[in-house]
C-alpha cells in the first residue's frame, strides 16, 4: 500500500520490555476505511501492537505515522472506563442530562439506548447491575458516540451474547472509518475484517488479505479472494 494514501504506517517498528522484545522490524500500511484484525496467542503481544499503533505506546525502534485530522474512539477490554455508581443515562451523556451526541447530532438518551437493545427504564439503572453483555453494549454506545475516524477495539466480543454480537457486527458494517481490532473470535474476523495481521512466532508478525479463513488459506499457499477496502463489510 502506497503510504500517501495510508492513515497508518509502521516501518521497522519494535517494541521491548527489559530484555523481552514482545515486537519486532513489523511494517505495514493500514488505508482509509479497513478493518484491521489483530490475532495471535495469550501474551503474543497482540494488546502491545494495538496500544503502539493507537498511540498508547512509544515504539523503540522504527516509526509509526499517523495521518492528518485523526479522530479516535477506543472500547477497553476491561470495561475499566465504567464508573460502577453511574446510571447508564449518565455513562451516555457524561451526567450532563438527556442527550448524548452522535456523530456531531444531538440524540436523546433514550432513543440511542434503543440503538443499543437497552430498554427506556433501564436509564436510571446503575452500572454495577448490567451484565456482562450489557456492559459491552454500553461500552460500543460510549465509543461510537464520540467523534472519530479510527475505532479502536481489544477483544470487544468477550462477554458478548450472540444478539449483542450481531449488533456489533451491524455497528462495524456502517462505520465510516478505520478499525483496529484484537480479537480470537474466527468467525467474527471473517465477518468484518478486510485484513488480518498474524502472529508467527517469537516476534515475528506477517500481514494478510482478507479476513481468518483468508489468511489459513493464505499460509497453505492459497490466494485470498480479492476485497477493496472500501467495500462494504459483510
Amino acid at each position: 500500500m502506497a503510504i500517501e494514501s495510508s492513515l497508518l504506517t509502521c516501518q521497522a517498528v519494535g517494541k521491548n520490555f527489559g530484555a523481552l522484545a514482545a515486537v519486532r522490524d513489523i511494517s505495514f500500511s493500514v488505508r482509509p476505511g479497513e478493518v484491521l484484525g489483530i490475532v495471535g496467542p495469550n501474551g503474543a503481544g497482540k494488546t502491545t501492537l494495538l496500544n503502539l499503533l493507537s498511540g498508547g505506546l512509544a515504539p523503540d525502534s522504527g516509526t509509526i505515522r499517523l495521518g492528518h485530522n485523526l479522530s479516535m474512539a477506543s472500547l477497553d477490554q476491561k470495561r475499566e472506563q465504567l464508573d460502577a455508581d453511574a446510571t447508564l443515562q449518565d455513562a451516555l451523556t457524561g451526567g450532563g442530562g438527556e442527550m448524548v451526541s452522535v456523530n456531531g447530532k444531538a440524540r436523546h438518551v433514550v432513543g440511542y439506548m434503543k440503538d443499543f437493545l437497552f430498554l427506556p427504564e433501564q436509564a436510571r439503572t446503575p452500572l454495577d447491575v448490567l451484565s456482562g453483555g450489557e456492559r459491552g453494549r454500553l461500552m460500543l454506545a460510549r465509543a461510537l458516540a464520540r467523534p472519530s475516524n479510527l475505532l479502536v477495539l481489544d477483544e470487544p466480543t468477550n462477554d458478548l451474547d450472540l444478539e449483542t454480537l450481531d449488533l456489533l457486527q451491524e455497528t462495524l458494517a456502517e462505520y465510516g472509518g478505520t478499525v483496529l481490532l484484537v480479537s480470537h473470535d474466527r468467525d467474527f474476523l471473517d465477518r468484518v475484517a478486510t485484513s488480518v495481521i498474524a502472529w508467527k512466532g517469537g516476534t515475528k508478525w506477517l500481514e494478510y488479505a482478507g479476513g481468518y479463513s483468508d489468511m489459513m488459506r493464505q499460509r497453505r499457499g492459497e490466494p485470498a479472494p480479492a476485497r477493496d477496502a472500501g467495500e462494504p463489510r459483510k
